[in-house]
C-alpha cells in the first residue's frame, strides 16, 4: 500500500523574532494535535519543525497535504470517481467530470453501466473517501493531539476536513442541491455521520452523552461548511473563525449540554441562513 499526494494548501504568517512552528500550521491558530490509532492509543511522533531568525519579517509557510490510498484492491468505480475529482473544478458534480475522469484511465463509455444513480455518487464518494482521510493526513502531517482538549482537538479535525472541500468550494453549493435531493438525504444523513463518528473518534471522547455530541458536531460541521462557500477570505481564515464562534455558542464538547433543541435549533437556523444566501431552495420550494 503505498500513499500520493492529492492536493496541499499554502499560506503564511508575518513573524518578526526567532520562530520554531510545526509544519502542520492553518493560517488562524491551529494548535498541534496528536494523531490516536484504531487500537484508541495516542501516538505522538516528532514534530516537524522550521526556526526563522530574529529581526527579519519571513514568512512561516505551511503545507497541508491531503493523501489517497493508491490500493491495488480499489474497484473499477472508486477509481472512476477518484479520477474524476480531478474534472470536478472545471466541470462541477456532473457526469461531464465523470466523463472526463473515464477518459482519463483510459475506460470506454462505461458511466452508466459503473455509476448508475449519477453524479450524486461523485459526491457520496467525496465525503466519505475523505471522511477516512482525516487521520492519515494529521498523522502524516505529525500533528500531535495528546496535548490538547477536546474541543481543541474536534476542532483540529474539522478543519483538516474543511481543507479538503476547499479546492471544490467554488462548486460546493453544487453539491449541496444534490445531497438535498429527498431520494438522497439517507444517505446524505448517513454520510455526515461518518464523519462526525470520525471526528469524535480522533478526538478520544468516550463521553456517556455521545449521541448527544453527535448531534452537535453535525451542526457545527455543516453550518461551517456552508459558510465556507461564501468566504473570500485568504486561508478561509474567516470561515476558521466562525468555526470557533460555533464552538463557543455550544459551550464547548467537554462540558455536558443542558439543552440539546437549543443546539439543533441553532444548527439548523445556521445552516439554512447561508443556504439562502447562497440563492439556494430547499428541494419542495416551487
Amino acid at each position: 500500500m503505498s500513499w500520493g499526494r492529492v492536493a496541499s494548501t499554502t499560506a503564511s504568517n508575518m513573524i518578526s523574532k526567532s520562530t520554531t512552528v510545526s509544519v502542520f500550521k492553518p493560517n488562524y491558530a491551529l494548535r498541534p494535535i496528536t494523531a490516536i490509532n484504531r487500537t484508541g492509543q495516542l501516538s505522538t511522533p516528532d514534530f516537524i519543525t522550521r526556526t526563522y531568525s530574529a529581526g527579519t519579517s519571513e514568512s512561516i509557510p505551511y503545507d497541508i497535504c491531503l493523501l489517497v490510498e493508491k490500493n491495488a484492491d480499489q474497484t473499477p468505480q472508486s477509481r472512476l470517481l477518484e479520477a474524476s475529482l480531478a474534472h470536478v473544478s472545471e466541470h462541477g458534480w456532473t457526469l461531464q467530470a465523470i466523463r472526463q475522469g473515464a477518459r482519463s484511465l483510459g475506460y470506454t463509455d462505461v458511466t452508466h453501466g459503473l455509476l448508475t444513480r449519477g453524479p450524486i455518487e461523485l459526491v457520496e464518494y467525496f465525503i466519505q473517501s475523505r471522511t477516512k482521510m482525516i487521520g492519515p493526513a494529521l498523522a502524516k502531517e505529525q500533528v500531535d493531539l495528546s496535548q490538547m482538549g477536546v474541543t481543541a482537538r474536534v476542532r483540529t479535525a474539522c478543519i483538516a476536513r474543511l481543507m479538503m472541500t476547499g479546492p471544490y468550494i467554488h462548486k460546493w453549493p453544487q453539491a449541496i442541491a444534490l445531497l438535498s435531493q429527498p431520494q438522497n438525504l439517507a444517505n446524505t444523513a448517513r454520510d455526515l455521520g461518518g464523519l462526525v463518528d470520525e471526528i469524535w473518534f480522533l478526538a478520544g471522547d468516550r463521553s456517556l452523552n455521545w449521541y448527544t455530541k453527535r448531534l452537535i458536531l453535525s451542526g457545527v460541521y455543516t453550518s461551517s461548511e456552508l459558510f465556507m462557500t461564501t468566504d473570500k477570505s485568504k486561508g478561509f481564515e474567516q470561515t476558521y473563525k466562525f468555526l470557533d464562534r460555533r464552538l463557543k455558542d455550544v459551550g464547548g464538547f467537554g462540558k455536558a449540554v443542558s439543552d440539546v433543541s437549543n443546539v439543533v435549533n441553532f444548527g439548523v437556523r445556521s445552516a439554512m441562513g447561508i443556504l439562502q444566501s447562497t440563492g439556494f431552495k430547499r428541494p419542495f420550494s416551487p
